[in-house]
Order: structure tokens, then sequence, then C-alpha cells
């Protein structure tokens, strides 16, 4: 298993739909766009949860993103 994070590219994060044996592979980078806005430094259990989590189906994938992407945003202060 390569755990080598593919190059990441700046912007937001995207959702796509990806259905066959290229999914994990978009659901890595993807996953790994959401993490480097996040401004989170992976080490090599997070490479490996990525890689388990990129498995997943789409609406699954999409969910954590939105997770990712929001875990700094809180909806509202307190």
């Amino acid at each position: 298993m390569d755990l080598t994070p593919p190059l990441l590219r700046s912007g937001p994060t995207r959702s796509c739909t990806v259905s066959g044996p290229a999914a994990p592979q978009a659901h890595r980078v993807l996953l790994y766009d959401a993490l480097e806005a996040a401004g989170r430094s992976l080490e090599a259990d997070d490479v490996q949860a990525v890689f388990a989590v990129a498995e997943l189906d789409d609406t699954t994938v999409q969910a954590v993103i939105t997770w990712i992407t929001n875990a700094g945003n809180p909806p509202f202060a307190r």
C-alpha cells in the first residue's frame, strides 16, 4: 500500500461522485484536500485512516469531508 499522499491542489474542497475502481483514489484526493485546507498535517496513522475512509461510499466520504471542513467553523457563537 502506497502511504504517500498525492500532491494537493489549493482551493476550495470540491465534491464529486465517482464509481468503480477509481472511486477510492478520487476519495483519497478529496480527503487529502479537505485535511490540507483544515491545516491538518498527516501522520502515518492518519494516512491509513484516509485509505480506510476512501473505500466507503460517496455519501459517507462526502459527509466526512463536510465534517472536516466545518470542524473549525462553529455554526453559531456561544
